[in-house]
């Protein structure tokens, strides 16, 4: 769903209405347009070597997105040639049962990889694929992606078959399978959240599933 947020601003001429649009994927930005990292669009202009975002930015308006190789943004250079840092967590929200962090769900399915990748672009140093260190968290996390699709969490055994890792590059000690063990087959490196019963399986890497997103402010 499109979301739109209306703030009104009083100047000495007047009222000024300013409008932010939040975007959820690159077709709700229009012909060109990108929906960035941090939920705004942009479009190509030249004079930035790339993407601008929109005048409904927010506090992104009109500036140049910075390239990070992932579609992500960095600093993003202002009109003058100085730089505007990204806010940090833009977007998340925190969760009963998870205090401390905030979370964001990416709706658009996509490969346990771009999904991790994603999460990092969102709030570089900050964010990663949502690591559920307990029960409270993972039902936390399950309330939030709601009971129609299973989704991705920073859990694989991708460095080490059979050691499971999290994309804080620790070992992972919460682990509630389904089976009580990962299920068996070659190529099931990655872990999903099963949102109907509370638990996580591995599965193909390459599955296209929603996610969750964990920013540390």
């Amino acid at each position: 769903m499109r979301a739109f947020v209306i703030s009104v601003v009083l100047v000495a001429s007047g009222c000024l209405r300013v409008t932010q649009f939040r975007c959820e994927q690159d077709s709700d930005c229009g012909p060109g347009g990108v929906c960035q990292p941090v939920q705004y669009c942009s479009l190509p202009d030249p004079q930035c070597g790339g993407q601008r975002f929109v005048p409904s930015a927010g506090p992104y308006a009109n500036q140049c997105v910075g390239a990070t190789g992932d579609g992500g943004i960095a600093d993003a250079p202002a009109g003058d040639g100085s730089t505007i840092d990204a806010p940090k967590c833009d977007g998340y929200a925190a969760l009963g049962g998870a205090p401390g962090h905030v979370y964001k769900l990416v709706s658009t399915g996509d490969t346990w990889s771009n999904q991790a990748s994603a999460c990092t672009a969102s709030s570089p140093g900050s964010a990663y694929l949502a690591i559920p260190d307990d029960a409270n968290e993972l039902d936390a996390l399950d309330t939030l992606a709601g009971s129609a699709a299973d989704y991705w969490v920073g859990i694989s055994d991708l460095a080490t078959p059979g050691t499971w890792q999290n994309t804080k590059n620790a070992t992972q000690t919460f682990l509630p399978w389904t089976n009580g063990t990962p299920s068996p087959g070659a190529g099931k490196d990655c872990v999903e959240a099963i949102t109907d019963s509370a638990e996580i399986d591995n599965t193909h890497c390459t599955t296209a599933l929603p996610a969750i997103c964990e920013c540390e402010p």
